[in-house]
């Protein structure tokens, strides 16, 4: 997304927009085979064991997730490092690059929820809080608002954490992460669900937008980026996808113990080598094809708050199973991929044109 702070880099879109859809195969893969083999609502439980790497990237598709945040980190050290934050600007330009269809769809998730209704449940939602007990409900127009929520935490902090950078070094955020690793170390409980403190909050996520920092500022003061062996972005896929395989034998997502205790780390680090590599290796694509993944990371955004909305409506009509073929995790694969998000696709497509572009133009400078 262009920006008029940060230095546009195409071969991050791309990024944004592989992180959005593989968060819809993520859902889709898990809720509706979930649904044919309990028929039950979807629960984490019976997490499936993925036959080789290149599944197991879906069945973990929630990395994507972690993603995003090393994607935000990386993105503003780049346009920041060395400069002065103007703390109410930026916050005012991520308002008005965030809140415009955040605000549609909670409207739309009050209106239809009205029994889940409460002041501070709203105002929790409101104010970068919707990732912790008490928030309002409003599904399926606000089920990954957690993630916002823990988004927004982070931008309350990033100008403090510039400019510790910018102060004393980039060894600072080496620093604070290994706080956190070592608080979740000492927190830990086998009684207590880990998960649910590194997967939902910024005790577990804060490492991922350190680490995207790190790779910022590592990009930031590179000479050259030529020089990047286009080899290594096999080696680099490799990488990620074998961390995450290893992941998911050892539980995956379906885990609640020792695993999230460094799992958000190590999941940081090799994502933000990857961003590196690729952003490097990327900028050498034919421009027809980085169009169209530009493209896609425009209206990555829309994409990411509104896919569950129409996989609700898909999953409660029955319109979830429309191709019946192979077993249940194929046809779950299959039906988000050529039924939900070709919706998901043309709906974004409308969300961004309506409710995100327009107030692009209300953004300033901040630095």
């Amino acid at each position: 997304m262009k920006s008029s702070n940060i230095g546009y880099i195409p071969s991050v879109d791309h990024l944004r927009g592989f992180a959005a859809i593989l968060v819809v195969i993520f859902h889709g893969l898990h809720y509706i085979s979930h649904g044919i083999l309990y028929d039950t609502p979807f629960d984490g439980e019976n997490w499936p064991v993925a036959p080789d790497i290149f599944t197991s990237l879906l069945i973990e598709g929630h990395t994507a997730v972690s993603l995003f945040f090393v994607i935000s980190g990386f993105i503003f050290t780049y346009g920041a490092l060395g400069k002065k934050i103007i703390y109410v600007e930026f916050l005012r330009n991520r308002f008005l690059r965030t809140y415009p269809l955040f605000l549609v769809l909670l409207t739309c998730g009050l209106l239809l929820n009205l029994e889940n209704f409460n002041v501070i449940g709203l105002l929790k939602t409101v104010f970068f809080m919707a990732n912790y007990p008490g928030a309002f409900n409003g599904d399926p127009f606000t089920f990954v608002y957690w993630s916002i929520a823990v988004e927004w935490q982070f931008y309350l902090v990033f100008p403090v954490l510039m400019f510790l950078v910018n102060r004393f070094g980039v060894l600072v955020l080496p620093a604070i992460i290994l706080a956190f690793l070592l608080t979740r170390f000492y927190q830990f409980d086998p009684a207590v669900d880990m998960r649910a403190t590194s997967y939902w909050t910024m005790m577990g996520r804060a490492d991922q937008f350190l680490v995207g920092m790190i790779a910022g500022y590592v990009y930031a003061n590179s000479k050259s980026t030529a020089k990047v062996n286009p080899l290594w972005l096999p080696a680099a896929t490799l990488l990620v996808l074998t961390s995450i395989f290893v992941f998911n034998r050892l539980g995956g997502g379906g885990s609640t113990g020792y695993l999230w205790i460094f799992w958000p780390t190590i999941e940081a680090a090799v994502w933000a080598i990857f961003l590196l590599i690729y952003v490097a290796v990327a900028r050498r694509f034919d421009l027809r094809v980085s169009s169209v993944l530009v493209l896609l990371g425009t209206i990555s955004y829309s994409i990411y708050l509104t896919h569950y909305v129409v996989l609700h409506v898909l999953m409660t009509n029955g319109w979830d199973t429309l191709i019946q073929v192979g077993g249940p995790l194929e046809i779950a694969l299959l039906n988000t991929l050529l039924v939900a998000i070709p919706i998901v696709l043309g709906l974004s497509v409308i969300t961004f044109s309506l409710f995100e572009k327009p107030f692009f133009r209300f953004r300033g400078k901040y630095i």
